[in-house]
């Protein structure tokens, strides 16, 4: 090659990953490849560790390439494939092979996914990576990184490859280019390397500006500043995928195919990235991480991700965080920015699933603490997810991020131009904080923007910001200046700086770590001449060549030292001048110069002195700029004189090193001849073991021979393989079946010609060398069975060397071996299945076989069994008579039948039919007994049952006829012809339904005489019928039966018969229609009951809504009939109550329905009928009642109030429409009685209202929701005491919100839970009273409310007694508050009860006095302790009201007159407390004094009560 020849272009390398069987799809690969091609080809196959591969050979006779093993430190040729070796890896870097063992652990190997990514950092986006058919997921990984470095990946298509794990995991992932069948491949990877080809030669095709406007105003991507060759390449890649031929027809194509501009906006986007991608450098980043979770100290910590693509780096970045904050125990709030403008890509990030495959870079603690696996896949999970927001971002028009700590922006710029690249540094610059940090890709650098960042980790791509955020000039090679307009504030800096240096009239210069002039001010042009052309100068290179040398030795100092360097005194253009070099500031992270030349002052410069001292020759030296500038000359000498040094001892240490190297080499030398010396020795006896060898050759020949005529002398084929499964030998047999040639010697079994059936011969070779064991197994070929044996050969150290297939034709030995096992299995299914036990013994009584039937019937087993006689096993009475059957067989030669009794231990003995009889030789001698028993206990038992089913079918109670199959009767029991009157002679050989069925009763007239026959078809359909029919007496007598048809089914000799069963239940019948009365109408009216009035209001709700009509409903309830039943007796109330239900019935039609629920409650049912005439019935039914009634000579005068309800305006079901009646009755009897009211909507409100809080109470009662405030009560003076309280329920819902008393308490009263909720306030308030005492307080009487019926019930006080006790409260804390109407209640309960409070002590009030019906009897006769005097009352006193003063006059002086204390209620305004302490009332409560307290309120006035007597006590 001369000098002047370009180096030669390095081939496209290609990738060919595959597992173990995808030799196939290698072959079909690599049969049509062009060796012209400048493409190498490297084929990774994962094979066995210890598999000695001949996939060299086999792909040489597949190929025109050459074919050779990959070897270390081997460059790549053109036309060449490489095949790398077993339980080795291999890796590319600079266009060399590498490599290495693989680890025993690793698997797959050799790594698919470790080449293809060495592949891509090396190639770039000449890599070209192609997975065929396998299992796993290996290359998944390393097709990523190919597609990510804008590299060309292709899968074989998965439906035809034999194994389709590899390449549908790549496909799944997302990062395949090309899906293609494996013959189509070879002309793709043709035309790609034509285009590879042109863009090496710069040959590339300009990109229509069109192209570019339709991405961007389609697409909305701008790829203007991208590198014109990265975009030629991308489409020309598309030219190829489209099969397009030019660019202009590329562009018609886009035009009218939005699909393709999206393909190709995809395609230049390349939005691939992968976890952790460059492990080194996310390890540096990491260590750069944790000192930046560490120092936050305010707000968040802001991470820019640009470039995101599918959020994998994004998602990496988020993890060292959370484990930096997890290392650290940081609570530190974390927000990263991943920005891409792929929307797709952005969306794929958003969901955060990815398959297992792109997860390898993980280790397993990572995966399982940030991944949750669904399926196939792993989603990011929380802790990761609430870090990231993803958004779409342009880098080049829209705004950056601010107040950042990271940015990382990896594998972007590289696609960039310089410009777009400076422009997109400047904003992160702008965007960082200071000492934010910049991470960029392996392949990406700052530029022409070193200016902004200081490199931390320049390998790594890791850079720190330097300087504030400002907007700097853009500075490239071939872009003009642009001076940015600067800021007020930068003006005025300017300003100060300009002027400051004129003032002093100095010369400054700002310069960059490297000496580069960055800014200067002062007298620029007269000490700084810059040229023309450059922007980045060094400032040695553009100051005056007088200040020149010394500026060299300063800044060498400074950058020695990091200390401030000051020059000599300079004589310049008649002024002196001193030099100085300094940093910009004393950070350590800036490394900015400052050099300043500044004239002298006056005391600063050299004395002058007159001329005629410079004349004389002792004063030469006074030449003080030339002994200044031999000084500054002297000082960067020894600068430099210091640095030769220093290389000298350098240069010293290697020439050291050197000879100790030489020394090294002398000895390896002399080794290296005494080596030679042995060399020739051992070659003098490889000499003689050569010619022994060539002896043992001919030897070994010969005997190859004698084994060759051995194996051709074999009637069956056989083939022997080696270890790589390569044909090694074949005998004649062989030959001759399967048509074997010498060519196929060596040839891989793969490759071998043999029929269909030996498809499975390579994994079975496989199966059996790694398992080292013979396998054998049956083929069947052209009609005939041959039987494989595959036998491996192994040698001393237990390796498998060949493997023999011998196949011998097995067809007529396996037939007769299927008749005789047919045979055995017939004989063997015979004994084990028959149901007659068999056994056999010898002539020594000795068991000898026995079926299973046999053992299972005695409960033995074979070994219990075998070897013992039968009186060993059984009774001596059972086997002595069985002994003595066999014996008797033996002695006559006959066949002998027995029945034999087995005792058997607490049951009934069986009987076992037994046949005996003598097996005799081939000599006719006797041997064996055979026994064939049957167990015919169940039998002799049916026999015995029969005679028992005769009597009982004889003596039988009721009617049983025998009919046959014809349907006449063949036999009648007794009791038949009891109860028809016919003879059993008269019927027998008779029709049989006819006298069992009586046609006209149950079938009417219409039917014909046929019709009785359908019950005998419905016996013999379903074999069963059942039901009540009428029959005929002898004499004509009709009567009902009950009557039952059983079926039994026919046998093989009999025909089927048919058991008809029936008794006379005309009484049964006359009970039930007594009791059908009994159970639907009122025994005493004879009225519909409840029962039966449902179901006719429920005819009556559905006869309205078919028919369109009302129906109503009337609830009718007697006024004050309980003060009759109480005055005159019950059974004149029951004799006023069959009156009122004529009367009623009078006055409706008969289509309607008068029903009495129960007491005095009656409803009416009216069907297709009005609201008004409704209203008229109702109007007629309350003035008819209103009449009197004589009852036993008296007159009676009663009532009636009912509620009237419509169907389906106020209720559509029985409950609705019943609940809507009794509301308006109710209404009706509120308003006055002796009416009727219709149910309005607004009654229904109030219903379901009433409703919700009956549940909702019940429910709050349950869940304790209820809770008591106390209303306090003090002692009638000013500033009073607390004497007690009074106990008050409050209810908050969570539904309802806050209820009234005045809410829930009616509705319990109403539906009953008053009872129950009386009990829980007790319980509350006793609960409460034992806890303050408990806690060492002492709280006052407190009063609860006790409603009327609870206080006619025995079981209320019994359960306050209870309570009472239980909690050890005593009963003087407790009071008790009734209202009049129970007062005046006369039960002999409410008396009782009263009389026990006395008894127990607790005191009794009379609640709201004044406002009921008082009995001043019951005043003066009950143990009453307070009245409390109704707010009404109070709230007319000390005021102009008369009536209220001298009603509480009245009250407060007739309890005064009983001994009685009073209570003023509702005291709120101070007139009224100075009323009632001057007319002495004893007790006040109100809001004056106090409103009701909630629980800990009133616990605190307990405690400030407490605390008031203890002072009182101690004063007095």
């Amino acid at each position: 090659m001369t000098a002047a020849t370009s180096a030669p272009v390095p081939p496209i390398v290609v990738g060919i990953g595959a597992s173990a069987g995808g030799l196939e799809a290698i072959s079909k690969l690599i049969r049509p490849l062009d060796p012209t091609l400048p493409m190498a080809y490297v084929v990774l196959q994962h094979v066995s560790p210890t598999h000695k591969s001949m996939l060299v050979d086999i792909l040489s006779r597949e190929t025109r390439l050459r074919v050779m093993r990959l070897e270390n430190h081997q460059r790549p040729e053109a036309g060449v494939i490489y095949v790398v070796p077993a339980n080795t890896n291999a890796t590319i870097k600079d266009g060399v092979f590498y490599t290495t063992p693989a680890l025993p652990h690793v698997v797959p190997k050799p790594s698919v996914n470790d080449f293809f990514t060495s592949l891509a950092s090396d190639a770039h986006e000449s890599s070209v990576g192609i997975v065929l058919s396998g299992t796993g997921s290996d290359g998944t990984a390393g097709l990523r990184a190919i597609l990510a470095a804008g590299g060309i990946t292709m899968v074989q298509t998965p439906s035809s490859a034999k194994y389709d794990g590899m390449p549908q995991s790549a496909i799944d992932a997302g990062v395949i280019d090309y899906i293609l069948d494996v013959e189509e491949m070879a002309s793709r990877l043709a035309e790609l390397a034509r285009l590879e080809c042109a863009s090496l030669e710069g040959n590339q095709v300009d990109v229509p500006p069109r192209l570019l406007t339709l991405l961007k105003e389609r697409r909305k991507l701008d790829f203007s500043g991208y590198k014109p060759g990265t975009l030629s390449r991308r489409i020309r890649r598309r030219l190829v995928a489209t099969n397009v031929s030019d660019m202009q027809q590329y562009v018609a194509l886009i035009e009218n195919n939005p699909a393709e501009l999206e393909q190709l906006g995809r395609d230049i986007l390349i939005s691939v990235t992968a976890f952790f991608r460059d492990t080194s450098a996310f390890d540096a980043l990491k260590k750069a991480i944790h000192p930046m979770v560490e120092q936050v100290e305010t707000g968040p910590l802001r991470i820019w991700v640009a470039g995101c693509a599918t959020g994998e780096e994004a998602y990496s970045i988020a993890l060292l965080i959370a484990e930096a904050k997890r290392a650290l125990d940081s609570q530190v709030v974390v927000q990263i920015f991943a920005t891409d403008i792929d929307e797709d890509a952005l969306e794929i990030a958003r969901r955060g699933r990815y398959l297992g495959a792109a997860l390898d870079a993980l280790p397993p603690a990572l995966l399982a603490r940030y991944f949750t696996p669904h399926e196939q896949n792993f989603e990011v999970n929380k802790t990761l997810r609430d870090m990231i927001v993803f958004a779409k971002h342009n880098l080049v028009d829209d705004p950056p991020f601010l107040r950042l700590n990271l940015i990382t922006c990896r594998n972007v710029l590289i696609y960039f131009d310089n410009d777009l690249q400076s422009k997109v540094l400047q904003r992160f610059h702008f965007g960082l904080k200071v000492k934010g940090l910049l991470f960029l890709g392996r392949s990406e650098s700052v530029g022409y923007s070193e200016a902004l960042f200081t490199p931390l980790d320049r390998r790594e791509r890791l850079f720190s910001k330097q300087g504030e955020s400002r907007e700097l000039v853009e500075q490239t090679p071939t872009a003009k200046r642009i001076v940015a307009p600067l800021k007020r504030r930068d003006r005025d800096m300017q300003q100060l700086l300009d002027a400051l240096v004129a003032h002093m009239g100095a010369t400054v210069a700002l310069c960059d770590a490297q000496g580069n002039v960055q800014h200067s001010a002062g007298d620029v042009k007269r000490f700084l001449h810059f040229p023309a052309g450059r922007t980045q100068v060094g400032i040695q290179d553009v100051i005056i060549d007088p200040f020149r040398g010394e500026l060299m030795s300063l800044l060498h100092q400074f950058n020695k030292q990091r200390a401030p360097q000051l020059g000599r005194r300079r004589r310049f253009e008649h002024e002196w001048w001193r030099l100085s070099v300094r940093g910009l500031t004393e950070q350590d992270d800036d490394h900015r110069i400052l050099m300043v030349l500044t004239p002298l002052v006056e005391s600063e410069k050299p004395v002058s002195v007159p001329l005629d001292q410079l004349m004389e020759p002792a004063q030469l030296d006074g030449m003080e700029s030339l002994e200044d500038e031999l000084e500054a000359t002297r000082e960067h000498l020894q600068s430099l004189i210091e640095e030769l040094a220093t290389a000298n001892e350098e240069m010293q240490s290697l020439n050291e090193e050197a000879q100790a190297s030489n020394e090294e080499l002398q000895a390896t030398n002399e080794e290296l001849e005494a080596s030679n010396e042995e060399l020739q020795a051992t070659n003098e006896e490889l000499i003689s073991l050569n010619e022994e060898l060539n002896v043992k050759t001919g030897e070994l020949t010969k005997l190859n021979d004698e084994y060759t005529y051995l194996y051709d002398a074999l009637d069956f084929p056989l083939l022997v393989f080696d270890s790589d499964f390569c044909l090694k030998r074949y005998n004649a047999p062989a030959a001759r079946s399967f048509n074997v040639r010498p060519t196929a010697l060596l040839r891989h079994v793969s490759g071998l010609r043999l029929p269909p059936v030996f498809n499975d011969l390579e994994e079975t070779l496989v199966s059996v060398s790694q398992q080292a064991t013979p396998e054998e197994s049956v083929l069947e070929l052209e009609g005939r069975l041959l039987q494989r044996l595959i036998t491996p050969g192994v040698n001393q150290l237990g390796e498998v060397e060949i493997l023999v297939v011998t196949l011998m034709d097995v067809t007529d030995l396996s037939q007769v071996q299927a008749k005789l096992r047919q045979s055995q299995a017939q004989l063997h299914a015979l004994m084990e299945s028959s149901t007659v036990m068999i056994a056999l013994k010898d002539l020594n009584g000795r068991y000898t076989f026995a079926n299973p039937q046999f053992l299972n019937t005695f409960g033995l087993t074979q070994e219990q069994l075998i070897g013992h006689n039968v009186f060993e096993l059984f009774d001596d009475a059972y086997a002595g008579s069985v002994w003595s059957r066999d014996m008797e067989a033996v002695r006559f030669q006959q066949i002998v039948e027995a029945e034999h009794i087995l005792p058997s231990d607490g049951g009934s003995p069986r009987i076992l039919s037994c046949v005996h009889q003598v097996l005799r030789d081939d000599k006719g001698h006797p041997y064996l007994i055979l026994t064939e028993s049957e167990d015919i206990t169940a039998r002799k038992h049916a026999e015995r049952e029969m005679l028992v089913a005769a009597k009982v079918f004889e003596q039988a109670g009721e009617a049983i006829v025998v009919i046959n199959a014809r349907g006449d009767i063949q036999s009648v029991n007794n009791a038949f012809s009891r109860i028809t009157g016919y003879a059993a002679s008269d019927v027998e050989g008779q029709p049989a339904l006819p006298l069992l069925y009586c046609e006209d009763e149950n079938q009417g007239s219409v039917q014909t005489p046929e019709t009785c026959y359908v019950l005998w078809d419905i016996v013999q359909q379903h074999g069963y019928w059942q039901g009540e029919v009428f029959n005929k007496h002898r004499d004509g007598t009709l009567f009902s039966q009950w009557l039952t048809l059983n079926l039994i089914a026919p046998d093989s000799h009999d025909d089927g018969l048919c058991v008809a069963v029936f008794s006379d239940i005309s009484h049964i019948k006359e009970s039930q229609r007594q009791a059908e009365y009994l159970a639907t109408h009122d025994a005493l009216t004879g009225l519909p009951n409840r029962t039966l009035f449902q179901d006719r209001l429920q005819v009556a709700i559905a006869h309205a809504k078919r028919s369109e009509q009302l129906s109503a409903l009337m609830f009718l309830d007697l006024d004050n009939f309980k003060s009759i039943n109480d005055t005159l007796g019950h059974d004149v109330g029951d004799e006023l109550l069959i009156q009122v239900a004529n009367r009623l019935k009078e006055l409706v039609r008969d289509m309607d329905t008068v029903a009495r629920l129960g007491g005095d409650e009656f409803t009416i049912i009216l069907v297709d009928t009005t609201i008004e005439g409704a209203e008229q019935v109702a109007k007629r039914i309350v003035e008819a009642l209103s009449k009197p009634f004589e009852v036993r000579r008296h007159a009676l005068f009663v009532t009636s109030s009912i509620g009237l309800a419509f169907c389906p305006d106020d209720g559509d079901d029985v409950a609705g429409l019943t609940k809507a009646a009794d509301t308006a009755m109710y209404r009706a009897k509120e308003n006055g009685r002796d009416r009727f009211e219709l149910f309005k909507p607004e009654l229904q409100a109030r219903l379901m209202r009433d409703v919700a809080i009956e549940h909702a109470l019940r429910e709050g009662m349950e869940h304790g929701r209820l809770h008591l405030v106390y209303q306090p009560k003090f002692v009638c003076v000013k500033e009073g005491r607390l004497s007690g309280a009074e106990a008050l329920l409050r209810w908050y819902d969570p539904t309802l919100g806050q209820v009234s008393p005045a809410d829930f308490i009616p509705v319990a009263e109403a539906t009953g839970l008053i009872l129950e909720l009386d009990r829980y306030v007790a319980l509350l308030l006793v609960r409460q009273l034992a806890k303050w005492r408990d806690e060492g307080l002492t709280p006052p009487p407190v009063a609860m409310n006790v409603s009327a019926r609870s206080f006619q019930e025995e079981r209320f006080i019994t359960h306050l007694f209870s309570c009472l006790k239980q909690y050890r409260v005593p009963y003087s804390l407790i009071q008790v508050e009734i209202t009049e109407s129970t007062l005046v209640d006369r039960s002999s309960s409410a008396l009782g009860n009263i009389e026990k409070l006395r008894e127990a002590g607790i005191k009794l009030a009379v609640d709201d006095f004044g406002t009921g019906y008082s009995s001043l009897a019951y005043l003066k006769r009950l143990p009453l302790a307070e009245l409390k005097i109704d707010k009404s009352f109070v709230d007319g006193l000390g005021g102009k009201d008369g009536g209220d003063q001298a009603i509480a006059l009245a009250i407060l002086g007739m309890a005064k007159a009983l001994g009685i204390r009073t209570v003023g209620e509702g005291v709120e305004t101070p007139a009224q407390l100075a009323w009632l302490i001057e007319n002495g009332c004893d007790f006040v409560q109100g809001y004056l004094l106090s409103m009701p307290l909630a629980l800990d309120d009133f616990t605190s006035v307990i405690v400030a009560d407490a605390s008031d007597h203890t002072l009182q006590d101690a004063s007095s």
